[in-house]
């Protein structure tokens, strides 16, 4: 892990083993956290940021048309009529959530979005796209099974905003998110 975050690239054949390592250590880790008092949305918290220094510091750089951005269906107003899980193109725009800002930035820089309902769908989504990399939006629990469920594609996270509870008219920094797509795009 050290050698990837100084950005060594001798050992970066040792990427997938220093990946199922960390995998390995991920029940351990929670587990001590546990015991010290730390808790799994902190330890959750410090893997996704973790991994996105990862990326970074790796300068993994790819196309706009090469990257997918999925979203939980939960940015979207839960009373809003207009259904755009499996079709973004329903979104009316009323920028009463964030999926239509959203979908306006991915038209600007060109990547793909897509909204999913759980994890199952966007590993389906990434599969049928078949990007060079991912950026998901989510809460820390999805994030941190996600990133580990796509390796070996590269993937950051940038967890949502939940001032109603978990799961229920959702939002995301925009800034963030936009800020931390740059970081990846040629």
């Amino acid at each position: 892990m050290i050698f990837n975050i100084a950005n060594i690239k001798v050992f970066s054949f040792l990427d997938k083993y220093i990946f199922n390592f960390i995998n390995f250590l991920f029940p351990i880790i929670i587990l001590w956290g546990k015991i010290f008092g730390i808790g799994r949305r902190e330890i959750e918290r410090s893997f996704i940021a973790l991994n996105n220094y990862i990326l970074t510091h790796k300068n993994i750089k790819v196309e706009a048309k090469d990257l997918l951005v999925i979203s939980p269906h939960c940015l979207q107003l839960a009373t809003c009529p207009h259904k755009i899980t499996h079709d973004i193109n329903n979104c009316k725009h009323c920028n009463q959530c964030t999926i239509g800002p959203l979908i306006d930035m991915a038209n600007r820089m060109g990547f793909h979005f897509r909204v999913a309902t759980g994890g199952t769908l966007a590993r389906k989504i990434a599969k049928e796209l078949r990007p060079k990399m991912l950026l998901a939006i989510a809460c820390e629990r999805d994030l941190t099974s996600g990133i580990q469920d796509v390796y070996p594609l590269p993937a950051a996270g940038v967890l949502n905003i939940r001032p109603n509870g978990p799961c229920y008219n959702t939002t995301v920094d925009l800034e963030l998110v936009e800020q931390t797509i740059k970081q990846f795009i040629k």
